[in-house]
């Protein structure tokens, strides 16, 4: 089910999954050479206080025991700004919890004794930053933290990665890059299977499958049915090995199998399958789960695909609940995702009075969410919103409500659905600006880091080839060419491409380089498909020309779409366009007006 809710509950999950693993698993004394990284924990007289205080939700004194034990010395700044963290996090301020996890992974060389307690800070902010739409800063964090973990060879960071891993490929998939997140996914269920391999207590396993279930998730929120598929399949096995551990937990084994049978019977009902579909679904009804308020709102969403209104009217009943215990508050979002479609069943059940109390909720959520959302992002909403009118509108039409009869009442629910899915609308209008800025700020961002990769590549080669003055000014013969196997002619082939810019001529291609060089067009093939990661020497090329033509938006901002397209070697306008909107997921026109805020 596609909902803040459900976002923040992954999110809360995340965090104390990875916390467990970090407390049992991982901390000790020395620096953070390989050898010095401990494998056992070693807890201090301040972790016990500030874990104790944690463990009954004394979330204000974690805070302040963390404050006082830090300045008499008994505890890491570290560890004392990921407890912070994780107290805010449990108490619903997330700019305070990513700010201390921000500060608790900041350090490039961490002690040994807190070099899990860093990494753990440094996957907890990962996963804020997604939770809080911050999908460049997510990706980056993701990335750098996986990045330092495979840089250690250590037992205990297969326990870290597939949580790295999943929220890079979640992040990925929210910015449509579909390709990169199955292979995000695919290996965090590697390092999933690893963690399992010496697992007694059947902790690695219950993390597992609720790691597969939000994987899973991920992709039905985007409409990726066979592949959902693929993930529950996955759940579905490692639930029935799990379920003949003497270790397995009842209360575990009911809960995954529930979100199994929902999200199955989600499936075939989009597929058409809708006998199907109701069979899971009586055997979801048939779990302990299902009778929770949790439970009942994630049904909602199937029982609205299959038009069971009266029954969502129903279950939608759970949502004040619901919300309440989780802490959560009504924001654009939950409005949107919550609100509207338990407007929509109560109406369609002919629940007219549940419909227009929900409506009256919608409008007086909706004016202390625009005023929250105001604050976050001030200058949007003063262009395109005029806050102060709709305060009045809103103040006129609550009191108009009260003066209803029963004969007005058909007409009030009208008039207040068309304004709940005018305020959805101009949602996903916000929304698609926003992501749009997004993605051209991710986009600039990647090139920048292609470029810069590409030059580190090429002062590698300079001191690993060690080339004198005088073979530098000569270049290779065609002699010097043969010899050379696939991965030193690549480098070859790339340097001459990039240096002196082929790329730009529009007719470069696989003839050109034949004609410079007199290799065969079979060595050449065979350079780019076995010497780098890319399939083909025309794909090379495109990436180059769409770098270059990233770079001219970015430093000429008056150039035009078809002048960048000229200037960067493309043949036409219309294969720059599709190869831009292939690549990037959106069209050159509208990376240019993004950079120059239209």
């Amino acid at each position: 089910m596609k909902t803040i809710n459900i976002m923040r509950q992954v999110l809360h999950h995340i965090i104390i999954i990875v916390t467990a693993i970090l407390l049992t698993n991982c901390s000790g004394k020395g620096d953070t050479s390989q050898s010095n990284i401990p494998d056992e924990t070693v807890y201090t007289r301040a972790d016990s206080l500030v874990i104790g205080a944690g463990m009954v939700d004394n979330f204000e004194r974690v805070i302040t025991l963390s404050d006082s034990l830090v300045a008499a010395g008994e505890l890491s700044p570290i560890r004392a700004n990921n407890y912070r963290g994780m107290a805010y996090v449990s108490m619903g301020d997330m700019q305070k919890a990513i700010e201390y996890f921000s500060l608790a992974s900041a350090d490039d060389n961490p002690p040994a004794e807190d070099f899990w307690e860093y990494i753990n800070a440094g996957s907890n902010l990962a996963n804020l930053q997604n939770a809080q739409h911050d999908l460049d800063g997510a990706i980056r964090t993701a990335l750098l933290f996986i990045e330092r973990l495979k840089k250690v060879d250590h037992p205990c960071h297969s326990s870290e990665l597939p949580n790295l891993y999943f929220c890079l490929g979640n992040t990925q998939i929210k910015l449509e890059r579909t390709d990169e997140a199955m292979k995000s996914f695919d290996d965090a269920f590697y390092w999933l299977k690893i963690c399992m391999n010496n697992d007694s207590t059947g902790k690695e396993m219950r993390t597992a499958m609720r790691t597969l279930e939000n994987i899973a998730i991920a992709h039905l929120n985007i409409e990726k049915f066979d592949e959902a598929e693929k993930w529950i399949n996955r759940e579905d096995s490692l639930l029935a090995i799990y379920k003949t551990k003497a270790v397995a937990d009842s209360t575990e084994v009911d809960f995954i199998h529930a979100l199994i049978t929902l999200n199955r019977a989600q499936i075939c009902q989009v597929r058409g399958q809708k006998a199907q579909a109701a069979r899971y679904y009586d055997e979801y009804t048939t779990s302990d789960f299902c009778k929770s308020a949790e439970g009942h709102i994630q049904s909602c969403a199937y029982l609205m695909a299959a038009h069971r209104y009266s029954e969502a009217a129903h279950n939608f009943t759970y949502l004040d609940h619901f919300m309440k215990s989780r802490g959560l508050e009504l924001d654009m979002e939950t409005i949107g995702e919550e609100l509207v479609p338990k407007l929509r069943s109560n109406y369609y059940a002919g629940h007219k009075d549940s419909a227009l109390q929900t409506a009256m909720k919608i409008a007086e959520a909706y004016d202390s969410a625009l005023i929250r959302q105001k604050h976050s992002d001030a200058a949007e909403l003063a262009v395109a919103y005029d806050t102060q009118g709709k305060e009045r509108q809103i103040a006129e039409e609550q009191a108009r409500n009260r003066l209803y009869t029963t004969i007005s009442i058909s007409v009030g629910i009208g008039a207040l659905l068309i304004l709940g899915f005018a305020i959805f609308v101009f949602r996903l209008w916000r929304i698609t600006k926003e992501k749009n800025r997004i993605l051209a700020q991710q986009i600039t961002e990647a090139v920048e880091y292609r470029e810069k990769l590409r030059e580190q590549k090429k002062e590698q080669k300079k001191i690993q080839e060690a080339k004198d003055e005088s073979d530098a000014k000569a270049g290779l013969s065609i002699s010097d060419l043969t010899t050379l196997d696939d991965e030193q002619l690549f480098l070859c082939l790339r340097d001459m491409i990039e240096n002196e810019q082929l790329f730009l001529q529009p007719d470069f291609g696989r003839q050109t380089l034949i004609d410079r060089t007199g290799l065969t067009k079979e060595c050449i093939g065979a350079a780019f498909s076995q010497g780098c990661d890319r399939s083909s020497l025309p794909a090379y090329v495109r990436e180059l020309r769409l770098d270059h033509a990233i770079r001219l938006m970015n430093d000429r901002p008056s150039i035009t779409v078809e002048q960048v397209c000229q200037c960067s070697g493309f043949t036409n306008a219309d294969t720059f366009t599709r190869n831009f909107r292939t690549k990037y997921g959106m069209t050159p026109t509208a990376y240019k007006q993004t950079l120059s805020g239209e």
